[in-house]
């Protein structure tokens, strides 16, 4: 069954959500305005699903995947391309179950400040075992969770949890999320040639990853008791105590003031750097240890380590 929306349709949501897939439905050329938790639903297993040139003002959640009555909604060939979504306040997508195969380009999404007690705020969630996915050119903004001073200020551009394996980030940015730029514990995932800004971690990988050109800018923090670092690498809680192994071609750090580049939490990590161009203030830590995280035997560089 195929259902087509096509023209220019207009959308006034009224903080409901809009449409429920079926297999190979295509949403294209669609406005929206104040949709609630899904402009589309994917609530029951599906393939093949498109949404193309699709554009959203204000609402709860753009994509949501979560099956009715509790029910498993596994997602096959989602294709999401050429959207602009702004003022959300939960986020752009969220993809759950054991879907795969999927690809997101060409998408810009922003979020508002919440303040929800339950509505953590992420640009993009993967969850459960969901695998194969990838993001092309995408742009998740200012996804922030206003909390009390004494507490976690969440909030992410991109989140990936255990149990998810094999996605690719290619060309994607994060900016000004309240936590992670992009908040990584998949497996067996690529980050090629991707920026994070002005995040209070920009990058926060709990897993071994491959990376081409990676780019940290000014990390910055909303508030809360979080720390404010280019990366915060979570190191392996394994009972072998195997290091997360974090591989960059290049990398690329700017900021004008002196965050930690690494900080390294909970165990093991080793750092293999084969270039880098790092524009930082005298001084600025290299690599700081929390708790039992340490890199045994340095980091390993391809060429001239940085005089910080």
């Amino acid at each position: 069954m195929l259902f087509e929306a096509t023209g220019r349709t207009q959308i006034d949501a009224r903080g409901e959500p809009v449409y429920h897939a079926k297999d190979r439905a295509a949403y294209r050329h669609v406005n929206a305005h104040d949709v609630g938790n899904g402009l589309v639903v994917l609530d029951r297993p599906t393939s093949g699903v498109v949404m193309d040139d699709v554009r959203v003002d204000g609402g709860y959640r753009v994509i949501e995947n979560t099956g009715i009555d509790r029910a498993a909604a596994r997602v096959v060939g989602l294709r999401v391309s050429n959207v602009t979504a702004t003022n959300l306040r939960r986020g752009f997508a969220r993809i759950r179950y054991d879907s795969r195969d999927g690809v997101f380009s060409d998408v810009t999404a922003s979020g508002v400040l919440t303040t929800g007690a339950h509505d953590l705020p992420c640009g993009i969630a993967i969850a459960d075992d969901a695998s194969d996915f990838r993001f092309e050119r995408c742009t998740m903004r200012g996804f922030q969770w206003k909390r009390n001073d004494h507490q976690y200020w969440n909030g992410d551009g991109f989140s990936a949890e255990r149990g998810n394996r094999r996605l690719v980030f290619r060309a994607c940015a994060a900016w000004d999320n309240s936590d992670g730029g992009f908040d990584l514990k998949a497996s067996d995932s690529m980050l090629d040639d991707c920026i994070s800004g002005r995040n209070a971690r920009n990058y926060r990988l709990w897993s071994s990853i491959n990376a081409s050109r990676l780019t940290s800018i000014e990390p910055n923090k909303v508030g809360g008791i979080g720390d404010t670092v280019h990366f915060a690498l979570m190191g392996a809680k394994a009972p072998a105590g195997a290091p997360i192994v974090i591989r960059i071609a290049h990398l690329v750090v700017k900021s004008a003031r002196g965050w930690p580049i690494f900080d390294v939490h909970d165990g093991p990590v080793r750092i293999i750097i084969d270039s880098h161009d790092i524009q930082v203030p005298a001084g600025t830590q290299l690599v700081r240890p929390r708790g039992k995280g340490s890199v045994p035997g340095g980091i390993t560089w391809g060429g001239t380590p940085p005089k910080l």
